[in-house]
C-alpha cells in the first residue's frame, strides 16, 4: 500500500469480536497497542482510572493490563510525570505508544525537543474534556449505591449505536442510555467542557500525531460488511512510520479505504471547536455554589416527560 498522500483514511474494525465489544468503536486501539507491546517488546501509555475512578496516565507493558486503557473517558487524565517517563523509555531505546488528545499529544512533542524515532503518538477526534470536579463528585454520587468495580462510559448492551452509561458494583450492575444519563447530558451538550475547547488549537485532519481514531459515523450505513452495529472505527494514518505499522497488523482487522474528507464526514468536532453551551457559565457558577452534583442534577436531569418518551420507545422496541 504505497502513498505519498497523509492522511490515509480507513474505515475498520477489529477481527476479535471480545475485543470489539469491549472497545467503544472498532477496538483499533487494542490492536496496536497489542502489537507495539508484543512485536516491539514496547510500552503503552493512556488514560486509565486510578482506585477512586479519578482519571490519570499510565504505563502499561502487558497486554493483559490494556484493558485498563481501553474505552473512552471523557473528564481530562492527568498527566502528573508521564511526559518524563515516556522520555525515559524513549532514551532507553524502548519503543512507545502514546495515547492523549490532541493537545496532549502536541504537549509531549513540545516537552521532547526532539524527534525520536521509537515514538508513536495516537490522538483522537475530541469534543473536549469535562470537569474533573463535576466528574470527581459524581462518583460519589454513585459510590453510594455500592463499591464500584468498574465504569464504561460507553458500552454496547444494545449494540454500538444505542451505546450505555454502565457501572458495575461488587453485587450488581447499573446502566442506563447514555442520552439519560445526567453527566453524558451535561458533556454533551456541551456545558460541562473545560473553557479552552471552545477554541482548540488542534483541529484538523492532518495531525502531529502519527494515529488519529474516532467514532466512524455514517460509513457503516450503506455499506453491509460494516453496519453489523458492533462498533466501527475511523482511522487516519498520518505518515509513513504509521503506514508501516498498519501493513503490520491490517491482517488482523476489516478494513475499507476512503478519502479522509468522506471517512470523516460524521466527525465535525475533527475540525471544528464544539460551540460553548449558552447556560455553561450559569451551570459553573452553581457547581461552584451547590456542587457538581447539584448542578448536573438541576440542569440535566431527565426530564417527566423525556422518562415518558424513553420508556415508551423501549417498550415499542423504537429506542434510538
Amino acid at each position: 500500500m504505497e502513498t505519498d498522500n497523509y492522511p490515509q483514511a480507513f474505515a475498520c474494525y477489529n477481527d476479535n469480536i471480545e475485543i470489539r465489544m469491549k472497545s467503544t468503536s472498532g477496538g483499533i486501539f487494542t490492536l496496536l497497542a497489542d502489537h507495539i507491546i508484543q512485536n516491539y517488546n514496547g510500552v503503552v501509555f493512556g488514560a486509565a482510572f486510578d482506585s477512586d475512578f479519578s482519571i490519570h496516565h499510565i504505563c502499561v507493558n502487558r497486554v493483559e493490563d490494556l484493558d485498563k486503557l481501553r474505552g473512552s473517558k471523557y473528564p481530562q487524565s492527568l498527566i502528573g510525570e508521564t511526559y518524563k517517563e515516556v522520555r525515559q523509555y524513549l532514551q532507553d531505546g524502548t519503543v512507545v505508544l502514546f495515547v492523549g488528545t490532541p493537545c496532549q499529544v502536541e504537549g509531549l512533542k513540545s516537552f521532547m525537543e526532539k524527534e525520536y524515532d521509537n515514538l508513536y503518538c495516537m490522538d483522537f477526534v475530541c469534543h473536549g474534556v469535562a470537569s474533573n470536579t463535576v466528574w470527581n463528585e459524581y462518583v460519589d454520587e454513585l459510590s453510594k449505591s455500592g463499591t464500584i468495580k468498574n465504569i464504561v462510559f460507553k458500552s454496547k448492551p444494545k449494540g454500538w449505536k444505542k451505546w450505555y452509561f454502565s457501572v458495575e458494583y461488587v453485587n450488581h450492575n447499573y446502566q442506563i442510555r447514555g442520552c439519560m444519563n445526567k453527566f453524558m447530558k451535561s458533556y454533551l451538550s456541551y456545558c460541562n467542557i473545560r473553557p479552552s475547547c471552545f477554541n482548540c488549537h488542534f483541529k484538523g485532519l492532518n495531525r502531529n500525531s502519527d494515529f488519529t481514531i474516532s467514532d466512524c459515523w455514517g460509513i457503516g450505513e450503506e455499506n453491509e460488511k460494516l453496519n453489523d452495529d458492533y462498533g466501527l472505527s475511523a482511522l487516519l494514518v498520518q505518515n509513513s512510520r504509521a503506514l508501516e505499522i498498519f501493513e503490520e497488523i491490517k491482517d488482523n482487522l476489516h478494513y475499507e479505504r476512503y478519502d479522509s474528507e468522506t471517512l470523516m464526514a460524521g466527525n465535525w468536532t475533527a475540525v471544528s471547536s464544539v460551540k460553548k453551551n449558552d447556560s455553561r457559565d450559569l451551570f459553573f457558577e452553581f457547581v461552584k455554589e451547590k456542587g457538581g452534583v447539584k448542578a448536573i442534577d438541576k440542569f440535566f436531569r431527565p426530564s417527566a416527560r423525556e422518562w415518558f418518551w424513553y420508556f415508551r420507545a423501549r417498550l415499542l422496541g423504537k429506542e434510538k
